[in-house]
């Protein structure tokens, strides 16, 4: 018995210690979409995202507009980054982005090609829905209770049809009324069940637009109780076949059509569009 202890003491003490897995920190880019066109001089807002497997600790991430030449930190918090670019010369511009921790620079794991004063579109051959990606600002669950439209404003870059808003739904879950409007005018509303977290309200006849055209989708909610994320719009959002304008979010306590904002709100309405 001794003998086997010693052994088994002595194969603990040989055995290597297990190694620590190395960093391999990854940067994304979640908005603007690929081959997008972007006004000049207009504040664009990037968004994106950073992962370390299962180790964490992103400390950072830098993005580059010269192919790596240079590079500049952006805004990162945790695992989610955010730049305003204000693109000032026409042409393809070429978004690169690359993550830190304490211990490492990772190497370009993303790049995302724009066109800053053109007029390409994307090709688009099914529906589609905005998605207003998470940022390192905090989304609320206001707990405002008075009556409201709540709304974004939105254009697209080719004609089609808006067939359905997503809502990310806040405290209140009773029963709302989504609707689309233009200049003003109500082109369609669409009743719609109390539900939890996400619901999708389909409209009974998908509302025609056209391309460049600026429409608010909206929906009234009785109680408050809405998700709402401040300065969020602080930059254009480009994602095919969405244009999103600064300051987007909008609102109406006294009724009808929402045009008054709030610190650049997002309140999580996301359109579904058919080409």
């Amino acid at each position: 018995m001794r003998r086997i202890a010693v052994l088994l003491l002595a194969l603990v003490l040989v055995s290597p210690t297990p190694a620590l897995a190395a960093d391999n920190p990854v940067a994304m880019i979640f908005s603007p979409t690929a081959e997008v066109s972007v006004p000049v001089n207009q504040p664009l807002l990037v968004i994106g995202g950073a992962v370390n497997g299962e180790s964490g600790g992103i400390t950072g991430v830098d993005f580059s507009t010269d192919h790596g030449t240079n590079w500049t930190p952006a805004d990162t918090r945790g695992e989610r980054w955010t730049v305003l670019l204000f693109p000032s010369v026409s042409g393809p511009m070429t978004i690169h982005a690359r993550a830190r921790t304490a211990s490492t620079t990772g190497p370009t794991t993303v790049s995302r090609t724009i066109h800053v004063g053109g007029t390409t579109v994307p090709a688009l051959a099914h529906e589609t829905s905005l998605f207003l990606h998470d940022t390192h600002n905090p989304t609320i669950n206001d707990p405002d209770e008075q009556a409201v439209e709540i709304g974004m404003r939105v254009a697209v870059d080719r004609p089609g049809s808006i067939t359905a808003l997503i809502i990310r739904r806040g405290d209140y879950t009773g029963p709302v009324t989504a609707r689309v409007w233009s200049n003003g005018t109500l082109l369609a509303e669409q009743e719609a069940p109390g539900a939890a977290h996400s619901q999708r309200i389909t409209f009974g006849t998908p509302v025609p637009v056209v391309a460049g055209t600026e429409y608010v989708v909206s929906y009234y909610t009785p109680a408050g109780g809405y998700k709402a994320t401040e300065n969020y719009f602080v930059g254009n959002l480009a994602q095919t076949p969405f244009k999103i304008p600064v300051n987007a979010g909008v609102h109406s306590y006294s009724g009808g059509f929402p045009a008054d904002t709030w610190f650049g709100s997002n309140y999580g309405i996301e359109p579904v569009f058919r080409p």
